[in-house]
């Protein structure tokens, strides 16, 4: 697993896995390995390399800390993708929630480094596109069915979008049920929530960790599951 700086000594391993994906049924060459360690005054540092370079040509590598009650508060990603012709090739972007705002601090293509700073609302839920972020934040836009739901997400993959661009978006999420699921040797109990506005299911453990995702679309179905899962203990 890459990553943007090595574990220091002061860090606690939590837990670690790797996303594998799968399209209609035949693994592709792409992974989102993960990371979690926790430091001594109870926040959490999480470390992500996605691996798409021979599937679609993108690499990202990411870190997130953490608060105690394990809110996203400063989020650092370097993305790039030579294949991306016309748009963002290269990025390195931090987020940063403090006092009602995001600040952000991002350079593209390796230009010169711009700064922006957001107000968000407190109820503003910070969902991060990576998957081991995103577990937690489906629970709450459950929990929040039949109201508005305002959801920012850091944009830093899509060339039509400015990096410290942030998107909203309201989308319904429902509990489904409960499965008991078996991946590889593992037999592990997750709770079932679905998207009302896409065919999206998403499988989430009890210690908030995405263990499986399954998602139509034009005709195709891309499956996510986890491997090589070491659950925190509490």
């Amino acid at each position: 697993m890459r990553y943007l700086h090595p574990v220091q000594a002061h860090e606690r391993f939590v837990a670690s896995g790797c996303y594998r994906f799968s399209k209609n049924g035949e693994a592709l060459a792409k992974t989102e390995s993960w990371t979690m360690h926790a430091h001594p005054d109870g926040e959490r540092f999480v470390r992500v390399d996605v691996d798409a370079r021979q599937e679609e040509g993108k690499s990202i590598l990411a870190e997130a800390l953490l608060d105690r009650d394990r809110a996203c508060v400063r989020f650092d990603v370097r993305y790039e993708n030579d294949r991306f012709e016309g748009g963002i090739k290269k990025l390195r972007a931090t987020y940063q929630r403090a006092d009602g705002s995001l600040r952000i601090g991002y350079s593209v293509n390796e230009g010169e480094r711009k700064y922006r700073e957001l107000g968000l609302p407190d109820e503003a839920l910070l969902d991060i596109p990576l998957l081991v972020f995103r577990g937690g934040v489906i629970k709450a836009m459950a929990a929040r069915a039949g109201g508005g739901l305002s959801i920012y997400v850091p944009m830093f993959e899509h060339a039509q979008l400015c990096p410290g661009v942030l998107q909203q978006v309201e989308s319904l999420i429902e509990r489904a049920g409960e499965d008991v699921l078996s991946l590889g040797n593992r037999v592990i109990s997750a709770s079932r929530y679905r998207y009302r506005d896409r065919a999206m299911m998403y499988w989430i453990d009890q210690h908030d960790l995405i263990v499986k995702r399954l998602n139509s679309f034009k005709q195709h179905e891309i499956a996510v599951t986890i491997s090589n899962y070491a659950a925190p203990v509490s």
